[in-house]
């Protein structure tokens, strides 16, 4: 199974184009869809994930010219083209615990000679929202949670603020699963369109 922080010092390689295996044809090419991971802090590269079969529709088609991005516990792999150089109309996300691909229609043409996609390495958590939803997976806990009132201050003094009237301000903390970066991805096909994809 891969570490949890596999987006972190690790290069990912997906897909691109090779020379065809055990042809006598030295420039014969062919498309790829697999996927392997280089290990930047012991300088390795590891196992490559096995997938029982690749016949599977969720598992992606071979292409080159993609865009990725890495969100959370998550590998975002969009569009790109085919061997015959049809573009590819979906986005296809690996989960690095699970080692599981699922994809999703994706209605434009991505690619790397006219696109970008970026994600941020942080994103903004706003308590508030997080406790009003019911799968928060917040640790902060209802305002005044973390400093709980010792008992009445001495004297009565009324410049003490109660506990229970504190609110969390908004933070920046690193991406999950639960709470994953926004993909920003730009295409000069329509240069008027910056598309944001939600990894939710």
């Amino acid at each position: 199974m891969l570490k949890r922080s596999i987006g972190n010092n690790h290069l990912i390689v997906f897909g691109g184009m090779s020379r065809q295996p055990d042809s006598s044809n030295p420039d014969e090419l062919c498309v790829l869809s697999d996927i392997h991971f280089f290990d930047l802090t012991k300088e390795r590269w590891l196992p490559p994930p096995s997938f029982p079969d690749e016949s599977d529709p969720s598992h992606p088609r071979s292409r080159y010219a993609h865009l990725s991005s890495v969100t959370g516990d998550r590998l975002f792999i969009i569009g790109g083209q085919d061997f015959h150089n049809t573009w590819l109309d979906d986005i296809c996300v690996f989960n690095f615990i699970s080692q599981t691909w699922t994809q999703q229609h994706y209605p434009r043409h991505c690619g790397t000679y006219r696109s970008v996609a970026i994600s941020s390495p942080t994103v903004i958590r706003i308590p508030q929202e997080e406790l009003q939803a019911s799968n928060s997976t917040s640790t902060l806990g209802p305002p005044g949670a973390r400093f709980p009132s010792s008992g009445p201050t001495p004297g009565g003094s009324p410049d003490v603020t109660p506990s229970e009237t504190l609110i969390h301000l908004p933070y920046l903390a690193a991406p999950t699963e639960d709470y994953p970066s926004d993909i920003y991805l730009y295409s000069n096909y329509n240069v008027r369109d910056i598309v944001f994809v939600s990894p939710s």
